[in-house]
């Protein structure tokens, strides 16, 4: 895969945003799908401005899709479903057909997803801020774009438990957020999750992706914070919008763990006398959470217990256009 080939399909104002998705400078699977459909609507207004053929607009737009689909996409079934819906039609277009005509329709088919999407994310925090509404103690684990609107919502005061989540860094950007909203900041290293927890009222995280059945994926820790849930009896909700609901268990695929060598972050300050050559750094990127270790998950449909995501997500399916996306 040539990376640079990919990035050069792009105008270069969109380089940076290509280049944070792909080192993950920016987090977040709601913040990528927003990157991308900019992306989307950078190359239509750049192939209208240079009068490409229908081919060469098509071709620019799916260089970039699929590989945010066979990269981002693997670990977040979310960019998947998401990439799907904003360039829905794309291959109904005929090569004769007039270029502004079909690039001001191919603009207006993102532009309904995002609002479409924005629409449900504000019903989600709406939820969740009111299921939240009389817990003091907040523990939140990994960052999301979504749980980040949640903790702005939050009532000045209360203490929010942040854990590192070193792998990708994803407890340092809820800082800011956390601090603007008037909380009592606790930030701790990802081993101090049991002490952390236990004295907190409730536990929230986003979700990478989840299944029908209730599973919630999410960072490399992601699993222990469910373990540990499950020890003191604190109840674990997932805020997600529906978009990131995986179909393909129900088909009898499963998900492929996505794996990162963590070589330059783990070894940063090791001595020059440890040959980091002959050590294993690979680990998960995400792992799944057990429907049974979750309470709920707050949807743009309301909070759903676990054990009912499965008939939430089939209808949500169908909604979108049918089970197999």
């Amino acid at each position: 895969m040539d990376i640079n080939a990919i990035r050069n399909v792009l105008p270069q104002k969109n380089f940076e945003d290509f280049d944070n998705i792909n080192n993950q400078v920016i987090l977040g699977a709601s913040n990528h799908i927003k990157m991308i459909g900019n992306m989307i609507e950078s190359i239509t207004l750049d192939s209208i401005e240079k009068n490409q053929s229908i081919d060469e607009l098509r071709n620019r737009i799916k260089t970039i899709t699929n590989f945010f689909i066979a990269t981002r996409g693997e670990a977040s079934q979310a960019i998947t479903n998401a990439i799907n819906l904003m360039i829905l039609g794309l291959d109904n277009y005929d090569s004769s057909d007039d270029i502004k005509i079909v690039g001001n329709k191919i603009i207006d088919i993102k532009n309904q997803y995002a609002v479409k999407n924005k629409e449900a994310i504000d019903k989600v925090v709406e939820y969740a801020t009111e299921a939240l509404k009389d817990k003091n103690n907040i523990f939140i684990y990994d960052y999301s774009s979504t749980v980040e609107k949640i903790v702005s919502k939050l009532d000045k005061g209360k203490n929010i438990y942040i854990a590192e989540s070193r792998i990708i860094d994803g407890g340092k950007p809820f800082l800011k957020a956390s601090l603007e909203a008037g909380l009592n900041v606790h930030y701790f290293p990802d081993a101090s999750i049991m002490y952390f927890l236990g004295k907190s009222d409730v536990a929230l995280m986003g979700a990478e992706t989840f299944y029908p059945d209730g599973t919630g994926f999410n960072t490399t820790g992601s699993d222990i914070v469910g373990l540990v849930c499950a020890y003191f009896d604190i109840p674990l909700y997932f805020a997600t919008p529906l978009i990131k609901v995986d179909s393909r268990p129900l088909y009898g695929k499963k998900k492929n763990i996505v794996f990162n060598n963590v070589k330059n972050k783990l070894s940063a300050n090791f001595s020059d006398d440890i040959d980091v050559s002959k050590i294993d750094f690979v680990s998960p990127e995400l792992l799944g959470v057990s429907p049974k270790y979750i309470k709920a998950f707050i949807t743009e449909k309301g909070v759903i217990p676990s054990s009912a995501m499965y008939e939430v997500s089939i209808e949500y399916l169908k909604e979108i256009g049918g089970n197999k996306i």
